[in-house]
């Protein structure tokens, strides 16, 4: 997949589109910014490829987030004794 193929709305922002991922960064770029300031990211990061969604993203000092990153938190509690085993020795019963 390419930025000049056919992607509807995504086709002509000057963003390189090599995959779906790809693909889903731009429509949630396209949610945050206008087509305007994309386009303009775009041009400042050309080179000889356009740039690929996340370098534009990053360019508009944006950061996308997933859900998935606040589901992985650890609890503290789970932290501190995994330091507490290191310190330990990771000996038997040395966790909780």
């Amino acid at each position: 997949m390419s930025g000049d193929s056919s992607q509807g709305p995504l086709s002509g922002l000057g963003v390189r589109i090599q995959n779906a991922q790809d693909a889903a960064q731009l429509r949630w770029l396209l949610s945050c910014a206008s087509e305007q300031a994309i386009r303009l990211a775009a041009q400042r990061l050309g080179a000889r490829q356009a740039p690929r969604p996340h370098e534009v993203i990053a360019a508009l000092g944006l950061e996308r987030r997933h859900s998935r990153r606040e589901q992985a938190q650890v609890p503290l509690e789970r932290v501190r004794a995994h330091a507490r085993a290191r310190t330990q020795g990771w000996r038997e019963g040395a966790v909780g």
